[in-house]
């Protein structure tokens, strides 16, 4: 089945499950519980929930990624992440208020009464997708309660946090509720609506039946909460499937204009160029040609010489930013799950799409290489014998860009030596050392991307690694305070459990009383983009470091 890309929402407003919701028969346990407030570029990290997760807004609103949906939520609603999806925010606005819970259930064995097993796949609410519950504020105290009983040390403290665990489960089954109660949520519902409908004939007039309210007060409340008008928000829609459809087949102006809701193919190429900068006609040229990135950093490689993919790997956690910021653009999405796990699925969908040259890494399985041989020609990149400039030099000579990657290469170096003039007074002299928390294990993190950067690019100062101490093996903190580092970067698996545990690693005495810890000199490093090896993963690192280590912040 081919992603073409865009925002899938299902509307569960009035989907009531046919299975009925019986609480009696489960048990559950919480694990942990955490308070995320909004302001500045604050966000809740996609991650990937081994429990399930119930999120609470409390006040504010926020746009989730739940796998490849977005759900907005606002302070009068609940979501249940299930173990295995992937979940996260987009950044937080000031007002923003929401609590995470981490729990498991398990279920009770039929023909075994003291037995119970896990269950993962547990439809707890009357409904399906995002649940309004009334009145919040009710809730709301209940999770602020419960939040800081769990960080209490009150001897049973926690054991009481079971209990009103449960009371919030019963209250949320008591009181949820799907049918807009104000007018903010019925425009939620119309906003889902036109992304479903985007290529009937929209008016105002119809859309404010479906709102129910007034077409004067639906055109106001609509530019209001999203920033655009209506009918710019469905011209923008049918402008991302015109682009999705030129990028697939080779259909007539006309048949593209039609298929997207627009009788006059004038008056939808004149609108495209206002919205693209180009013309429909040189929109397509440039598309053409079908080129696949087998993995996500081609994608790093390819955007540089302004080459869109036909195809690439995309995901809101393992590649959130390309997804972020592309997955409108490319219309083809094939799997990047955890290291391209699926690559047979890869195969299959790849076979369908008649590319013209495959970008993979040489490093690939004999067997997945002679599957990509069969579908089209494979432009390999040497991932363990060169650096990414000579990658990227090779890669733009093969394609017939190698105009473009100089003049690319030249813009970077110019900003490297800019990041250079802007750094912290005396930080060439500091000591650093990277790790990564994966759930209890600590390790020295120095991949090629991170080392180049910081070490080579950048020229700082590692800190004196202890010979005996592998890097393929966790590390303890006693071990890392022997090191004596002046500045750490830390870069945390995002992941529930891995993040339960780093909650608690802050708590230690031994890492509180590291002089790196006590200066405030620890930097968070995310896996997007520092273990990706490209040049625009480069190009973002020197973005993400200017915004930790720069003196004067442009």
């Amino acid at each position: 089945m081919m992603d073409i890309g865009g925002v899938h929402r299902m509307d569960n407003r009035i989907c009531r499950s046919a299975d009925k919701c019986m609480l009696d028969e489960l048990s559950f346990r919480l694990r942990s519980i955490e308070a995320v407030k909004g302001g500045g570029l604050c966000q809740l990290k996609q991650q990937l929930a081994f429990s399930y997760a119930l999120i609470v807004m409390t006040s504010g609103e926020v746009q989730l990624v739940l796998d490849h949906q977005q759900w907005e939520l606002d302070k009068n609603s609940v979501y249940v992440c299930r173990p295995g999806q992937t979940f996260g925010t987009l950044a937080l606005s000031e007002e923003m208020g929401l609590y995470v819970l981490y729990f498991d259930v398990f279920r009770h064995e039929p023909n075994h009464v003291s037995c119970m097993t896990i269950s993962k796949d547990e439809q707890l609410f009357p409904y399906k997708g995002k649940i309004s519950v009334y009145p919040s504020d009710k809730l709301a105290s209940m999770c602020e309660d419960l939040n800081r009983r769990w960080q209490s040390k009150a001897r049973t403290g926690r054991f009481r946090c079971q209990i009103d665990f449960q009371e919030i489960l019963f209250y949320i089954n008591q009181n949820c509720r799907t049918k807009p109660e104000n007018a903010y949520s019925a425009l939620e519902y119309v906003k889902q609506y036109m992304e479903e409908h985007y290529t009937d004939s929209l008016t105002i007039d119809k859309l404010a039946q479906v709102a129910e309210i007034s077409p004067k007060y639906f055109v106001d409340l609509f530019k209001k909460k999203y920033g655009i008008s209506a009918m710019e928000y469905v011209a923008k829609l049918r402008i991302q499937q015109a682009k999705r459809l030129m990028a697939q087949s080779d259909a007539r102006l006309r048949d593209i204009a039609h298929q997207v809701g627009y009788a006059d193919e004038f008056y939808f190429s004149r609108k495209f160029k206002k919205e693209i900068g180009v013309s429909p006609n040189v929109y397509m040229k440039s598309r053409r040609r079908k080129l696949v990135a087998y993995s996500p950093a081609h994608v790093g490689y390819l955007l540089p010489l302004h080459i869109m993919p036909f195809a690439a790997p995309l995901h809101p956690k393992w590649t959130e930013y390309y997804y972020r910021e592309y997955r409108n653009e490319i219309p083809v999405h094939i799997s990047a799950y955890r290291q391209n796990q699926n690559w047979q699925e890869n195969i299959e969908l790849l076979k369908q799409i008649s590319a013209d040259v495959i970008i993979a890494n040489d490093n690939l399985p004999k067997i997945e290489k002679q599957a990509l041989e069969k579908i089209a020609p494979v432009f390999y990149l040497s991932v363990s014998q060169m650096e990414w400039r000579q990658q990227f030099r090779l890669l733009a000579e093969f394609l017939g860009e190698s105009w473009q990657a100089e003049k690319w290469l030249e813009e970077y170096d110019r900003k490297l030596q800019m990041v250079r003039e802007q750094l912290q007074p005396g930080l060439e002299k500091e000591s650093v050392v990277v790790i990564r928390l994966v759930q209890q294990n600590m390790f020295i993190q120095n991949n090629r991307g991170i080392s180049g950067m910081l070490f080579d690019d950048l020229q700082l100062k590692p800190a004196s690694v202890n010979k005996a101490i592998d890097a393929t093996k966790p590390i303890s903190i006693k071990e890392l305070k022997a090191l004596n580092a002046d500045r750490l970067f830390i870069m945390i698996r995002q992941e529930s459990e891995t993040l339960a545990i780093w909650e608690k690693i802050q708590n230690e005495l031994q890492w509180q009383t590291m002089s790196a810890v006590q200066q405030n000199r620890i930097h968070m490093l995310t896996s997007d983009p520092w273990l990706e090896y490209s040049p625009h993963a480069h190009l973002r690192m020197l973005d993400h470091l200017t915004e930790l280590l720069a003196v004067n912040r442009p």
